[in-house]
């Protein structure tokens, strides 16, 4: 399973960029940042990883520069954390 995680600086951003996702027909969720990350305002969004091109297009259009963008990979209890912007 792999999905993205993006991390704000603030509540705020992210919930603003969230809806942006969903307006455009992404589905995503507020989630809490997992430990493996632990940066941001505790909060990020979670996207499913097919969306990245449209995700980084999206926070370019708005002048959106989140903390990070990170492509997490599950493969049974393992989990894998990268960060790609």
């Amino acid at each position: 399973m792999k999905y993205l995680i993006i991390a704000f600086k603030s509540r705020d951003r992210l919930q603003n960029f969230v809806k942006t996702l969903r307006l455009v027909g992404i589905s995503a969720s507020i989630i809490n940042t997992p430990h493996s990350i632990s940066v941001s305002c505790g909060l990020s969004a979670r996207v499913d990883y097919r969306y990245l091109n449209m995700v980084i297009s999206l926070l370019q259009s708005h002048g959106e520069t989140p903390i990070g963008i990170y492509v997490i990979t599950r493969n049974g209890v393992f989990e894998q954390v990268e960060k790609v912007y």
